[in-house]
């Protein structure tokens, strides 16, 4: 079980997602993004989103594979996850693997919906929506923009819950 949380850029997602994830399950929770582990104003924007300045949030890095995030050691003890900055690991995805195949790149992320849909603990997956701005002028922008799009539909169509955020303000979509 998910919730998948979509938004423009500093509408509010990872603050509703920590706060949802606590709902979920019981302390310790787990927070999984790319490159977060060494990130301090990652960490310090993170501790802002407390709710309970005294809760047990851990900090892990997504790896190249995200699938890899999910394995029984990384998750075992924890309440709930959250899984932040699906995109960032996508766009960072699609431009080590130039030379595969969209079709290839959208079986990964399939992968991965199938396993985080069947993992033991539930989690919320946070996305920035790529569908609600302009289409850009490079090539290399436009299939991300392409991609992106296509994986967070796949995302989204294997999620428990689909919220969409505004302004701050939680939109729940199913």
């Amino acid at each position: 079980m998910f919730t998948f949380v979509t938004g423009g850029l500093q509408s509010g997602k990872s603050g509703y997602a920590m706060r949802r994830a606590s709902e979920m399950g019981p302390p310790p929770w787990i927070y999984l993004a790319p490159d977060a582990e060494e990130n301090e104003t990652l960490k310090e924007r993170l501790a802002g989103y407390r709710r309970d300045p005294e809760a047990i949030w851990r900090v892990r890095d997504i790896a190249a594979a995200p699938g890899d995030a999910l394995a029984p050691s990384v998750i075992e003890g924890h309440g709930a996850m959250v899984l932040d900055r699906f995109s960032v690991w996508f766009s960072k995805r699609i431009a080590e693997a130039s030379g595969l195949p969209d079709a290839a790149l959208l079986a990964e992320v399939e992968r991965f919906s199938d396993q985080l849909y069947h993992c033991p603990i539930p989690g919320v997956l946070v996305t920035t929506e790529v569908g609600l701005g302009l289409l850009p002028t490079s090539i290399p922008d436009r299939r991300l923009v392409r991609l992106l799009g296509q994986a967070n539909q796949l995302m989204a169509e294997r999620a428990s819950s689909v919220v969409l955020m505004v302004s701050g303000v939680a939109q729940r979509l199913r």
